[in-house]
């Protein structure tokens, strides 16, 4: 069994329409395989037609909204991929409120299959319930499972994130079935696996932001009360490795969304 790096992308595009900004900072990141949430038709389209990548799916193309549904149903996920990846499959999970917030592509790197997903919490300021019971779902799903896994979600939680995860608070008490620290699934944090190997740059999070969160991913609240989130993560199953992760949340990167673009460096096993 060998190993290949690749580099994976998730971001949360704030149903924006694609702009020159966007394919910079895409082009700057080198991106092999991207998940996109909060994705509207027009946004995957030209984003495949630019040419950055070699493949995509987007969930609207999967589950198309109905004319009667609202903003809300056209607003879906969409994986990008190029380079030694190429595209087997995808499909939706079932039984959700909104399946198109929860695309799963099976992707070949050489010879061998992982499966990639791009995942959307429904905010629950808005969807209530929804959320929490989307997330037990997701975490339900990879439960269950088996061979290399690579997750990219806009989690819309937890409320506050410290260093010490059991500290974590939340909207929902079901989140950390999903998030917690003793979540009902395997896959681990790779951001936090980045951490307990750049000692030095925990250090810095904790001198930096002593109350958390780790990293930066979004800030919520208005004009009166603003709150810095990690809302934004990378999930890996064992057998992949993480060589680094960072989160962009520039002032180029802020002047086209709301979130932070995820980085992960990993190593994915190949036969």
């Amino acid at each position: 069994m060998s190993m290949m790096k690749i580099r994976f992308g998730s971001w949360n595009v704030n149903h924006r329409k694609l702009r020159q900004a966007h394919l910079d900072i895409l082009l700057d990141a080198q991106v092999h395989l991207l998940a996109c949430q909060e994705v509207s038709a027009s946004f995957h389209a030209a984003l495949d037609a630019s040419g950055l990548f070699d493949w995509s799916v987007s969930s609207l193309d999967l589950r198309p909204p109905e004319p009667d549904e609202g903003r809300a149903r056209r607003l879906g996920c969409s994986l990008f991929g190029r380079g030694d990846l190429s595209l087997i499959d995808a499909s939706l999970l079932p039984d959700l409120v909104f399946p198109e917030r929860a695309l799963v592509a099976k992707v070949r790197a050489g010879d061998s299959p992982f499966t990639a997903c791009c995942f959307h919490a429904p905010p629950g300021a808005n969807w209530g319930v929804v959320k929490p019971q989307t997330l037990v779902k997701i975490a339900e799903w990879l439960s269950e499972r088996e061979g290399s896994s690579i997750v990219g979600i806009d989690a819309n939680c937890p409320k506050f994130e410290h260093l010490d995860i059991t500290q974590n608070e939340w909207w929902w008490a079901d989140e950390p079935k999903l998030l917690g620290p003793s979540p009902i699934h395997a896959m681990k944090d790779a951001f936090r696996i980045h951490l307990s190997q750049q000692p030095q740059e925990l250090e810095g999070i904790i001198k930096q932001r002593p109350n958390g969160p780790l990293a930066v991913s979004h800030v919520r609240g208005n004009s009166r009360k603003r709150t810095e989130c990690r809302y934004d993560f990378v999930y890996i199953s064992d057998d992949i490795g993480v060589k680094q992760v960072r989160y962009d949340f520039g002032n180029q990167v802020r002047a086209s969304s709301d979130h932070a673009l995820v980085l992960a460096d990993l190593v994915v096993p190949v036969s």
